[in-house]
């Protein structure tokens, strides 16, 4: 199986290509694979998910200095389609939704920390029903942060958790809250 930043590049782009992707959008993509692949050439290695994970937390613009949440939006977009490609030998493309995608947290700890523990997920070999709830579950949590004005898990507190699960019970049904409690894996 291909293994290079280069070869894995090529093989998202021809998916992109096959699945309609517009030029300008495949032009974007070799643009982060280039920048991808001067980080790997630096560590010396091939395409792993910790390198991705790596490059998906490169969110400060060498420009400003100040962090890029369209470079995080981007980063992670093609991080998503390689390791898809590095675990399960396709492309899944339906791991990027159009339109925004998922809500995510905006500060860039937060933003490292969900990036980590999703890739993370990824390599426990769950189902994708399984990951996806997890997942919704974990953004879930790291926005209901953010919006309490913590921006770090340090600052958290464990009475957070509680926090979050009470912000739920005007959505959720009282019979399903044992769901949200054991997708809440933040381990």
């Amino acid at each position: 199986m291909e293994s290079t930043v280069i070869g894995l590049g090529e093989l998202v782009v021809a998916a992109l290509e096959a699945a309609g992707y517009k030029q300008s959008t495949m032009l974007e993509y070799r643009k982060w694979l280039r920048r991808l692949e001067l980080l790997a050439r630096k560590q010396d290695g091939p395409y792993t998910v910790g390198l991705g994970a790596e490059f998906a937390s490169m969110t400060t613009s060498p420009r400003t200095g100040r962090f890029s949440d369209q470079r995080r939006k981007s980063y992670g977009r093609l991080v998503r389609l390689l390791d898809s490609y590095l675990l399960t030998g396709s492309v899944d493309l339906s791991m990027m939704p159009r339109g925004g995608g998922k809500a995510a947290p905006r500060s860039e700890e937060l933003c490292r920390l969900l990036a980590g523990w999703s890739v993370e997920m990824g390599q426990r070999h769950l189902a994708v029903n399984t990951r996806n709830s997890y997942d919704r579950e974990a953004r879930g949590y790291l926005l209901y942060l953010e919006d309490q004005g913590v921006t770090s898990l340090r600052e958290a507190g464990g009475a957070s958790v509680l926090g979050f699960l009470g912000s739920l019970r005007g959505r959720w049904a009282e019979s399903s809250m044992w769901s949200a409690v054991l997708n809440l894996d933040l381990s």
